[in-house]
């Protein structure tokens, strides 16, 4: 599409101009649209300002070389009529320079693949109401990508009456009925007081209107519970607040709809408002469907057949924020180099295209950037690893296969870290130990190899943590346990050894948690003396050094347990020792000290293949093999309690929980060998205030 530039000389050449930015119009897919209502185009023609906000809401398109520009870019925007040169009706900002017909000041935008969005009038200077009683009114927008300076777009876009607006100033005198009022336009503010009286209501017409809300009619001294302790509605219609009610925490079994069938191995993604689980197998059984649940009108909506990926396991899916993405794994004839996109607003399929795309995989990763999928690693289903990567553009429905100039050997057992603009990768096993790695960056489609220049020691099973501006690895297995490791600098390409001094002993399968400023490494488990741990260390990047955790008051030497940092304390509770263990331990890095993590009273018992969420205050633990029982632990009151049997589901394993802010949703799992698709939702607080009506 062609642009044009202004007769100011300051500003760049046609040429420059058509090169390099595009302004898109599309009727079709509506990319430029005017948001207008009768409403807004009465406010700007004459309408108070005091009544309706003088702004307009207009989304466009805008292309740099080609490309759909994408950042922040800066524009200004003007009101002119078609003649030229143009009569200039309003701008964003003051014109010092009146001849050219600039603004002086931009309005910075965010531009997301292309598309911006923008309320003309706010923040900039107001539009004058009469600048809609002139019959040819349109909109001028310039564009800065930041490199190419201001480029005026083409062509203007003129801005058209919305259709039931045209009738506005023909309407007759009493033709406008209470038929032609929409439902709730006309509210208290525009009523006289005492005009309307008991007499202008039908019967049961208040009856009516509190039922349609949900709501009903409460007598005098009649009470009303509500969740809210400070219900504004209540207390304006005249409602006390008596107290309030405790009920405990409690279970609520069952959801409407079609929930999926029973199955393992299935994935499981978070939106933010609903839990959506697909794929998996049972037996002999590859699925391709799945549900949609949502906690808050306890539903399932079983996701469409029609475009889904075929059956498969060991996939991986993602949440993009707007969509979830599926994509290779297994079924019984092989592995998989395929998926699709379901998008739960439209509730549809979209097919993954295979061109370019990887090599089909399975116990691969998959790392989603802001803007891309980047798939790596896996196998073939026999001992043959990748180091090949992709990378997948959901916007094009592309696969670009990363190069391979400078990549790591294929492994497995690696750590992997996402920087914000790159993915290290580091360590593992493909033939033997490995100490390289290389840092792939998908914006320039290069890797960089990780020097190995002092770097740690081959390993695997190590931990790695990323600090916001270094990785730092520690501890694994390269023949014998270690106890040594690295920072890795990406800016520098350079590693720095931990010291040795005052460093934890050598052992695998410990956990490490970054609390912001050091990491924490506690537990774990020593191969050739077979003995377990209790013990850990503090290391700090900024001064360089170890510091020994304590053990007085410390847990009992474990491995595979887990760790939560809560923002001011490590809770390590469960896994296994010398026998399965429920109880655990809070660690203070300021002060250097453990609390019990209590086992009396509410305390579950020793458990495998549980859940545990963290709700913000509270750890809750549930299920397990064998177990449908749990706990919820307060770090702050160093207590444990019972979570109510009452009314929870059947006992069961390698169950999914997630909580979604203010509830844990128990999703499928195993009770031996039944595999279950029920849902059940735990609140661990339900309290009921009491209000009375006078």
């Amino acid at each position: 599409m062609k642009t044009t530039s202004l007769s100011r000389s300051s500003d760049p050449s046609p040429r420059s101009a058509a090169a390099f930015v595009r302004h898109t119009v599309s009727k079709n897919r509506n990319t430029h649209r005017w948001l207008a209502t009768a409403a807004i185009v009465a406010a700007l023609a004459g309408t108070s300002p005091a009544q309706v906000p003088q702004l307009i809401n207009y989304q466009g398109r805008v292309a740099v070389g080609g490309v759909n520009f994408e950042g922040p870019g800066q524009f200004k925007f003007a009101l002119v009529n078609a003649d030229s040169p143009p009569a200039i009706y309003w701008l964003n900002s003051a014109d010092t320079t009146p001849e050219d017909g600039v603004p002086d000041a931009a309005v910075e935008l965010t531009v997301t693949k292309g598309l911006y969005s923008v309320l003309l009038g706010e923040n900039m200077t107001a539009i004058p109401a009469a600048v809609f009683t002139y019959p040819d009114v349109r909109l001028r927008v310039w564009f800065d990508d930041g490199t190419h300076g201001f480029q005026l777009l083409s062509p203007d876009q003129r801005i058209a009456a919305v259709g039931y607006a045209m009738m506005a100033g023909n309407v007759p005198d009493g033709a406008i009925t209470s038929a032609k009022i929409a439902s709730g336009a006309v509210t208290g503010a525009n009523i006289a007081s005492g005009t309307i009286t008991g007499t202008q209501l039908a019967s049961g017409a208040s009856a009516a209107n509190l039922n349609a809300g949900g709501q009903s009619g409460v007598a005098g001294g009649g009470l009303v519970l509500s969740a809210d302790p400070s219900n504004s509605n209540l207390a304006n219609a005249g409602y006390v607040k008596l107290g309030r009610l405790d009920l405990g925490d409690g279970w609520d079994q069952g959801a409407g709809g079609s929930p999926p069938g029973a199955r393992t191995r299935h994935t499981a993604v978070w939106t933010g408002s609903e839990m959506i689980v697909w794929g998996g197998r049972r037996f002999t059984s590859n699925f391709n469907d799945g549900g949609r649940y949502n906690p808050t009108s306890n539903n399932w909506t079983a996701l469409p057949s029609t475009g889904a990926p075929i059956g498969r396991a060991y996939h991986t899916a993602i949440w993009t924020g707007s969509e979830m993405i599926v994509w290779g794994g297994s079924n019984f004839s092989g592995c998989l180099n395929n998926g699709g996109r379901y998008n739960p607003t439209s509730n549809t399929w979209t097919a993954l295209t295979t061109t370019a795309a990887p090599a089909a995989r399975r116990y691969h990763t998959a790392v989603w950037t802001g803007n891309m999928m980047i798939v790596w690693g896996g196998d073939d289903l026999g001992s043959n690893p990748f180091n090949t990567l992709g990378l997948y553009n959901p916007a094009s429905n592309t696969w670009t296969a990363a190069t391979t100039a400078g990549a790591p050997a294929a492994r497995y057992d690696h750590t992997a870290v996402w920087t914000g603009s790159e993915m290290i990768v580091w360590g593992g096993l493909d033939s033997g130990f490995l100490n390289d790695g290389g840092r792939y960056n998908p914006t320039s489609d290069t890797w960089t190899a990780v020097t190995t220049t002092s770097a740690p020691a081959a390993r695997s099973n190590h931990t790695a943590v990323w600090t916001g501006s270094e990785m730092i690895v520690w501890g694994g297995r390269g023949g014998s346990d270690l106890n040594d490791g690295g920072r890795y600098n990406p800016t520098s390409d350079s590693w720095t050894a931990l010291p040795s001094t005052g460093v934890p002993a050598a052992r695998a399968y410990h956990t490490a948690v970054w609390t912001g400023s050091e990491m924490i490494v506690w537990g774990g488990y020593e191969a050739q003396m077979g003995g377990y741990f209790n013990n850990g260390g503090r290391y700090n990047p900024s001064s360089d050094n170890w510091t020994i955790l304590t053990t007085n008051g410390a847990p009992a030497a474990r491995y595979s347990h887990t760790a939560v940092w809560t923002g001011s304390e490590m809770i390590v509770w469960g896994g296994s020792g010398s026998n399965t263990l429920n109880d655990g331990g809070r660690y203070n890095p300021t002060s250097d000290s453990w609390t019990a993590v209590t086992t009396t009273t509410g305390a579950p018992t020793g458990r495998s293949s549980h859940t545990a969420v963290w709700t913000g205050g509270e750890m809750i633990v549930w299920g397990g093999y064998g177990f449908n029982t749990g706990g919820r632990y307060n770090p702050a009151g160093n207590s444990w309690t019972a979570a109510t049997n009452t009314g929870a589901p059947t006992a069961r394993s390698s169950h999914t929980a997630v909580w979604t802010g203010s509830e844990m949703i128990v999703w499928g799992g195993s009770s031996g060998s039944t595999y279950l698709n029920d849902t059940a939702r735990y609140t661990p607080e339900r309290t009921l205030y009491l209000y009375q009506r006078p």
